[in-house]
């Protein structure tokens, strides 16, 4: 779990320290890989694949088995050649029914069915942490093609070719689990975004506050905070203005940012846990894609977005104890469509 600053206990002039659980870190470190094939396996058992068509050729590839393959592959950081071992170790283990060539995994990411899979895995795994998570950040990243500059590089540059892939995400504030995602071209803004992932999060979670930076402020993202039950906590800009135009959370915020401008930055300052999302995904798994083709690359975003929500889960495992039941969590996602 990601450590906090709690700003209620801050003192100037003296720097609060947060001693690490070595043991709950320990146990969910050593265990993680094991404790990853089993949460993956389960996962996949919610997921609507489709049966394999009967052929008078070759066997086809389930769909299932090939999402299981793909996930391992982000995960080990390994290339196609390079996870065959991994992937025949899942045969061995029962986990899927044979190791495909390694040219199938590659050719499967690029498959676009596999983008609402792992959307609906993503939420799905976030949910055991419904009862923890009521805070949310929202923010935006570039994850680099693997042949063109890093987005490190090119982030500021406007004369730089900027080949990315850029994944909108909406995550809790406590744990670091995403709970909605998307992912654009490069040239796409931010801010049109900020409704669907506050939506999507609401399907599942209780809402009581949203931080994000000043990009995305509008009378539009912060009544949709409004209405889910939340409180938007966007700073505003140099020519804003006190005029409402029908937005009765725009005028109560803007009095709020304007008068108690301290308190008002303590719960925005929560926003920084969403760049600690990506500084944890680029970290483990990498902060460049190896796809090339468009459709590929998306899900290889996604796919990256997963792993980082089952290593949170298994964190919180042995630091919160939470108790994982995706049978449950199906139910309930099923329960709110």
């Amino acid at each position: 779990m990601a450590n906090q600053t709690n700003l209620n206990d801050f003192n100037q002039g003296e720097r609060k320290t947060y001693p690490q659980d070595w043991v709950s870190y320990n146990n969910a470190q050593t265990k993680e890989k094991q404790m990853f094939y089993n949460i993956v396996n389960e996962l996949l058992d919610y997921i609507p694949t489709k049966e394999k068509p009967k052929t008078k050729g070759r066997p086809s590839l389930s769909e299932r088995d090939m999402l299981f393959c793909s996930i391992l592959k982000v995960y080990s950081m390994f290339s196609s050649r390079r996870s065959i071992s991994d992937l025949k170790f899942l045969e061995k283990m029962r986990y899927i029914e044979k190791a495909p060539h390694f040219n199938s995994v590659c050719n499967y990411i690029n498959n676009p069915s596999f983008e609402h899979y792992l959307k609906y895995l993503i939420q799905l795994s976030s949910l055991p942490l419904v009862q923890v998570e009521e805070k949310f950040a929202v923010d935006a990243s570039g994850f680099s093609s693997a042949n063109h500059d890093k987005w490190v590089n090119v982030r500021l540059d406007k004369k730089a070719y900027k080949d990315f892939k850029k994944a909108h995400v909406m995550s809790g504030v406590y744990t670091n689990i995403i709970t909605s995602v998307e992912v654009t071209d490069s040239n796409k803004h931010d801010s049109p975004y900020f409704p669907q992932l506050v939506n999507e999060t609401s399907a599942n979670f209780g809402i009581k506050e949203v931080s994000a930076d000043k990009a995305y402020i509008s009378r539009d993202n912060l009544d949709v905070v409004s209405k889910v039950g939340g409180i938007p906590f966007i700073p505003f800009k140099k020519n804003s203005i006190h005029n409402s135009k029908g937005s009765n959370i725009w005028s109560t915020m803007f009095v709020y940012f304007k008068t108690q401008r301290e308190e008002y930055m303590k719960h925005y300052h929560l926003r920084s846990n969403a760049e600690s999302v990506f500084s944890m995904i680029k970290t483990k798994f990498g902060g460049y894609l190896k796809t090339r083709k468009d459709q590929a690359q998306i899900n290889e975003v996604l796919l990256k977005c997963l792993c980082h929500n089952i290593c949170v889960l298994i964190s919180e495992i042995f630091t919160l104890g939470i108790d994982v039941d995706f049978n449950k969590c199906a139910k309930f996602m099923s329960a709110q469509k």
